[in-house]
């Protein structure tokens, strides 16, 4: 499963160990453009999946599944935005440490390295599942070491305690499941 990952200012060690934390069944694509600036990151969505429109002969998965971290959320809300209002379609956007950054109309679900950056972001925008490292970790520990965060899936029906690792792990399986129930047999 194609998996857009937008890291964010920070040394690419910790991209490449977050990277090598996703399941066997992504395909990670990392992002190579400004962070900050959707423009930027929209150019290479289209250079790297060709077209937002879904066609059978394209290799544009049906719907994109994208990770941003930290200032990748920021150009990865406007990117996927444009995406979606060019005819594409965005499976899941799981946003990282995107504090303060205002995300509507796409399906987001946001993992917060504190309690504090959990609650005071669920206004900007925030899905059905999210999750917050319990206890507070630093900023870069959610994208370096998220196997070792650990902390807490909320969602309408309650909390579960988890790692981030895991909390993506299973929200990444949900999605290959619906990718695979719609367009393959797996």
């Amino acid at each position: 499963m194609p998996v857009i990952v937008g890291p964010g200012f920070h040394d690419r060690a910790l991209t490449g160990r977050f990277v090598r934390s996703l399941p066997s069944f992504v395909r990670p694509y990392v992002v190579d453009a400004f962070p900050a600036n959707p423009l930027a990151v929209f150019r290479w969505l289209t250079q790297t999946f060709e077209s937002p429109q879904y066609t059978s002969e394209s290799a544009v998965p049906t719907a994109l599944v994208a990770i941003g971290f930290s200032a990748g959320v920021v150009g990865l809300t406007g990117a996927l935005t444009l995406w979606q209002q060019q005819g594409g379609q965005i499976a899941r956007f799981f946003a990282v440490d995107g504090w303060g950054v205002p995300i509507v109309g796409l399906p987001v679900c946001r993992l917060s390295h504190d309690y504090f950056t959990h609650w005071s972001s669920l206004p900007l925008g925030s899905g059905h599942m999210n999750f917050y490292a319990d206890p507070p970790v630093e900023h870069l520990e959610m994208w370096g070491s998220a196997g070792q965060v650990k902390g807490r899936c909320v969602s309408v029906s309650g909390e579960e305690f988890m790692t981030a690792a895991e909390f993506l792990r299973r929200q990444l399986k949900l999605e290959w499941n619906k990718l695979c129930k719609d367009r393959y047999c797996c």
